[in-house]
């Protein structure tokens, strides 16, 4: 008799309950791939680079940097650009022999990730490169590295100022997607578990102490998948949502506003004057808001979405075509205000 009972329980128990949430997680699957929905696939990097192979070289205060040397880089073996960096890791913004050459010329620093840096393009064609140009008088430096945020700009602020030298106006090149970096989030982590090959293991990882302060340390870049979210768009859909639930739980935006205030405070008591570009349209707010504490900014952004203002289809990063018009922007601006 107690028997039947279980199997009666079981029967209703499978009818009643298993069986309608197996229907409704089914037919979420169906409506989130018919809605364009995917499982996660994780991102095939074909990067090729001559001569080394690698790119990169682990640094204890960043987690890594550029190797020195010169490159060609070969994107999906079909696509190749030229970059050359000098012994400081840094990437060019004139020709090299040009700098056995002394100068005394005042220094402009320009921070930022591969907007910055340049990635898919020749030496010539970043707008550091460009802006040099307009401004022969001043001695450009890039300081833009692929993969960085506005925490690794701000150590590369301190750790240059330490060695003796100070520039005359320091750039922020700012994008909204640099808040995820600076809390080194989950989103973030996904993003670049394709690119570990490259030797990517540590990134300095930063923390709201109270409002306006903060705090960091290094951290292991790793990324843990969800269950299933290779084979489920749901899971993936699921995963990708909690993501964006995390930038908030972090106050990642805070974090990057907290950092940059923080940098222009060690420009103000080192006689250097700041500037924060807005390099993509995720930028306006924290734009606005900067303004408001009188921290000089400027609008560079391109739209990225227009045929030729990328590199499509060979790379998604801004084209020769936009890195002149950053160069316009920007030049105009500090021309216009705090080199006048």
């Amino acid at each position: 008799m107690k028997k039947g009972i279980a199997k009666n329980f079981a029967f209703k128990l499978i009818t009643y309950l298993i069986v309608p949430i197996l229907i409704s997680v089914g037919s979420a699957e169906i409506v989130l791939r018919v809605a364009g929905y995917k499982p996660w696939q994780i991102e095939n990097v074909d990067v090729a680079v001559e001569p080394k192979g690698n790119f990169f070289t682990k640094d204890s205060e960043l987690g890594y940097k550029h190797l020195p040397g010169k490159f060609k880089v070969t994107l999906n073996g079909n696509y190749s650009f030229k970059a050359t960096h000098l012994n400081n890791s840094l990437r060019i913004t004139h020709p090299l022999n040009t700098y056995n050459q002394s100068s005394n010329k005042p220094e402009i620093w320009i921070f930022g990730c591969s907007f910055t840096y340049g990635w898919s393009l020749n030496d010539t064609e970043t707008y550091a490169w460009l802006l040099q140009e307009k401004l022969p008088k001043y001695e450009i430096v890039n300081f833009g590295v692929n993969g960085y945020g506005t925490l690794h700009s701000f150590i590369q602020f301190k750790e240059a100022l330490k060695q003796g030298n100070k520039p005359k106006i320091a750039v922020i090149a700012y994008a909204g997607f640099h808040d995820r970096r600076n809390t080194l989030l989950r989103a973030r982590s996904k993003q670049m578990a394709a690119w570990n090959k490259l030797g990517i293991l540590f990134q300095p990882d930063a923390r709201l102490k109270d409002k306006n302060n903060f705090s960091y340390s290094m951290a292991k870049l790793e990324y843990r998948e969800w269950p299933l979210m290779r084979v489920s768009a749901l899971v993936h859909f699921m995963e990708v949502n909690y993501n964006q639930f995390e930038e908030g739980l972090y106050k990642s935006h805070d974090v990057s506003k907290a950092i940059i205030e923080e940098f222009n405070r060690v420009a103000e008591a080192n006689g250097v004057k700041l500037v924060v570009a807005g390099i993509n349209a995720g930028s306006a707010k924290m734009l606005e808001e900067l303004s408001r504490d009188g921290i000089a900014t400027v609008d560079i952004s391109v739209d990225l979405k227009i045929p030729g203002n990328n590199n499509l289809p060979h790379d998604i990063h801004p084209s020769a075509a936009a890195n002149r018009q950053y160069a316009d922007k920007l030049d105009g601006f500090l021309q216009g205000t705090v080199l006048r």
